[in-house]
């Protein structure tokens, strides 16, 4: 006889409840499998949620943040402007040589507060505008800022490389791009008291968003740390004496970093160390042919 006919009523009971027991653990796993996906589907709605409400809470914020500066720069520019005016006057008017260094000393720190003001109100404004990008030619952006400064970098004992293509054009605003570069090289030029090189260079790399040049500004003198390097670009930010001083309201590269992010962009510092150098990278989208 086959081996069939050798399976008893009882075995093919048990393998019919065997079947009934797995069919109803599957019935259970999809039940289960079905309110989890409502749960999860519950919790992507209530994310989705959160973070609209975020972003709502983050935009009005950042409106009331901007609101604030232009008020504060208002406040305090009102009043800086008869001080500016009046303090020359009544140094000129005083004979005491004391008396005389303690107005120089006001009037040093009315310009400072007047260039913080100024500074402040730049970044606020770069918050809620847009740039008018264009075709530019990078060579001639660098060449205009090196031949305007040629007597500076001269006086400082640097030289000036300009190694990028004249065949290299970018989508940028000339005037922005050319503020970011000349804070680059005032930087590069306050680290090399002893003079050095300052070189202009790039390259062309390809990422999600399109084509993009990757500008260098390279110095010859002090360098930093890792951890001046990763603050370099924060708000009120000075990574060494130089940027101490009375000139420097710590927020220049920081309007830098705004403008740079404007064209869709970044910048970064790289340097070895003390005494090594420092090289700003910046990305800024290749103009269309």
């Amino acid at each position: 006889m086959g081996e069939c006919e050798n399976v008893s009523t009882t075995d093919i009971h048990q393998l019919r409840e065997a079947c009934k027991k797995k069919d109803e653990e599957l019935e259970a796993l999809k039940k289960q499998l079905a309110e989890t996906e409502e749960k999860l589907n519950e919790l992507n709605h209530d994310l989705e949620q959160k973070v609209i409400e975020r972003t709502v809470e983050v935009n009005r914020l950042l409106l009331h943040k901007t609101k604030f500066i232009d008020n504060l720069s208002h406040d305090l520019g009102t009043p800086l402007t008869p001080m500016m005016a009046l303090l020359p006057v009544i140094r000129d008017a005083v004979e005491d040589p004391e008396i005389k260094g303690l107005v120089d000393t006001c009037i040093r720190n009315a310009e400072y507060i007047k260039r913080v003001v100024h500074d402040t109100q730049e970044m606020a404004e770069l918050s809620a505008i847009e740039l008018y990008l264009k075709k530019e030619n990078l060579f001639s952006i660098v060449d205009e800022l090196v031949q305007k400064y040629t007597s500076v970098f001269s006086s400082f004992g640097v030289i000036v490389e300009n190694n990028i293509s004249k065949e290299v054009f970018v989508n940028t605003e000339k005037t922005r791009l050319l503020e970011v570069i000349d804070h680059l090289s005032s930087n590069a030029v306050n680290s090399m008291p002893d003079g050095g090189t300052l070189t202009f260079s790039c390259r062309t790399f390809k990422q999600k968003t399109g084509l993009f040049i990757e500008l260098l500004v390279k110095d010859s003198g002090v360098g930093m740390s890792r951890e001046k390097t990763d603050h370099l670009f924060d708000e009120f930010y000075k990574a060494d004496e130089s940027r101490h001083k009375l000139d420097s309201t710590g927020l220049g590269l920081t309007i830098c970093k705004r403008i740079v992010e404007k064209h869709g962009g970044r910048i970064w510092a790289d340097s070895r160390g003390e005494g090594t150098g420092t090289t700003i990278h910046l990305t800024i989208p290749v103009a269309e042919v």
